[in-house]
């Protein structure tokens, strides 16, 4: 077998390196098995769903609800990325660390702490509390995307229509800003996707009115037993979902090149350090309330930090239908063997040419587009068949649900490293095994590292299978979170919430100190 790339013909240890590809290849299969299992079923009954006029309606609000979150998201990320690529001010790493934070963290906890704002009359209940969720929850991560957009649009193009009169405030907008659209409509279809996709923020801020179809799919299927119209349900999402992905693919998510050199802050500038500032507070504050929650004792307004130590307890629980221990354990059992898997995934993809690792990184990110209740009706039916346990059930959800971030962050951090670099290698005696596993490999550690530590992170955060496919045995941190918050038990909830929060925090902390040791990873 032999490979045409650009530069010439690979064969030999050439082969190893495009078999590489294979892990990317059967994350692909197995994605295309579980969406299967829903088209089969759900293409013939999509017309029945989509006559249920609660269906139609509750497709209707997720569409609705998922547009404005994500114009609200962008509204709030464009004034946050200018200030970012435009300007060099104190605290600015840190503006940027402390406003990514919202989409680090669980879902659940996001949708618990908008839901105990709501109960204490901070912010407006209903839509607008889920329109706000998902907003703070994207909108750290938009401002990132549309600030690389701006860093590569040079500085002189501003300059000029100052030349030209044109005041400061209106170059940006009448230059920077339409120069930047191909970041602003990245950050918008990923927002209107994964607010299209949320289970936990609409299950815990709609109540039984504002339904999302996510929600409605899961009480089709685990309410009313409705198997049939909750697979034409799930195949309908599933198309405008994937059609919501493929737009944000064909947005594509700019890079920065450091075009864009920043400038002190004066005049205009001072009031847009400002308002970074006041959005890193914003995004604190919903954090630093959950935790104040979580340590309150809601019948005597005394403090008690001691509730923390009953995610610990090995005490049943009848809400949990088990001890609190086991939800947290299973969620690190879950989330260390989704990380595994892709950890050797991510390891085999760099190994892979870019001529065949780009495009498998683009159709894995494709799969975005499937929502979780999606993955877990296709991943229940696949068990179903193979007669397998429902935890590989939970297990194969988690690593599909990480695959698209975790592949795509391998890609772009091997997008600056050269296939020169193992010629190189080569030249000075190394042979090309040693060449890969000596040169290529530690050079991707950091992209790698980073691909175990989100999966990582959303195996730890995923709500939507979990619930879905857990049993009382099974059940992860989230779920539980979910459970003690239905059972009104709101202290409990905050601190279970809490608690993922912080795991994910000290997943991230950790990934730092890692990268701090790897000093191929300062070499930018």
């Amino acid at each position: 077998m032999r490979i045409k790339t650009r530069r010439g013909t690979w064969s030999g240890l050439d082969r190893v390196e495009a078999a590489a590809a294979a892990p990317a290849l059967a994350l692909l299969a197995l994605w295309a098995a579980v969406a299967w299992e829903v088209v089969e079923v759900g293409a013939v009954n999509a017309i029945r769903a989509a006559r249920d006029p609660a269906l139609v309606r509750a497709l209707g609000f997720s569409i609705w609800q998922a547009a404005a979150s994500g114009i609200l998201a962008v509204a709030a990320a464009v004034p946050l990325a200018y200030v970012d690529a435009t300007y060099d001010y104190p605290l600015r790493d840190a503006v940027r660390l402390v406003t990514s934070l919202p989409f680090t963290m669980p879902p659940v906890s996001v949708g618990l702490a908008f839901l105990l704002l709501s109960r204490s009359g901070v912010i407006p209940g209903g839509p607008i509390a889920i329109i706000l969720a998902h907003a703070y929850y994207n909108f750290g991560l938009s401002a990132q995307m549309i600030s690389n957009s701006m860093r590569v649009v040079p500085r002189e193009m501003e300059e000029a229509a100052s030349t030209l009169g044109a005041p400061p405030a209106r170059a940006a907008l009448r230059v920077l800003l339409p120069l930047s659209m191909r970041g602003i409509a990245s950050a918008f279809f990923l927002t209107f996707t994964l607010s299209m996709t949320s289970f936990a923020v609409p299950l815990m801020l709609g109540g039984g009115r504002y339904r999302t179809v996510e929600v409605e799919i899961y009480t089709l299927a685990k309410v009313l037993l409705d198997r049939d119209s909750a697979y034409g349900a799930a195949a309908i999402q599933l198309a405008v979902t994937l059609a919501a992905a493929a737009a944000l693919l064909r947005a594509g998510i700019g890079r920065s090149s450091g075009l864009r050199e920043r400038r002190s802050p004066s005049g205009g500038g001072l009031l847009g350090v400002l308002y970074s500032y006041l959005a890193a507070a914003a995004a604190l504050f919903p954090v630093a309330y959950l935790f104040y929650r979580a340590s309150v004792d809601p019948m005597t307004g005394e403090m008690r930090p001691s509730v923390f130590l009953d995610v610990l307890s090995t005490k049943y629980d009848p809400v949990l239908g088990t001890s609190p221990l086991v939800p947290t354990l299973n969620s690190l059992y879950f989330a260390v063997l989704t990380s595994t898997i892709v950890l050797a995934a991510s390891s085999m993809a760099a190994v892979a040419p870019s001529e065949v690792r780009r495009p498998l990184a683009a159709a894995v990110t494709g799969t975005l587009g499937t929502s979780s209740i999606t993955v877990a009706i296709g991943a229940y039916s696949l068990c179903l068949r193979a007669d397998l346990p429902g935890w590989v059930g939970i297990a194969i959800s988690h690593v599909l649900i990480a695959a698209p971030f975790a592949l795509q962050a391998v890609e772009s951090g091997l997008g600056g490293l050269s296939r020169e670099l193992l010629e190189a290698a080569e030249t000075l005696g190394a042979s090309r095994a040693d060449a890969v596993f000596r040169v290529l490999l530690p050079a991707a550690a950091p992209a790698i590292l980073s691909a175990a530590v989100y999966s990582f992170n959303i195996s730890l955060a995923e709500t939507t299978a979990s619930t879905f496919l857990a049993t009382p045995e099974t059940q992860t941190l989230p779920v539980a979170a979910l459970r003690l918050s239905g059972g009104r038990r709101f202290q409990e909830a905050a601190a279970a919430s809490a608690v993922l929060v912080g795991m994910t925090a000290l997943g991230f902390w950790i990934q730092g100190i890692l990268e701090g040791r790897m000093r191929w990873s300062r070499s930018r």
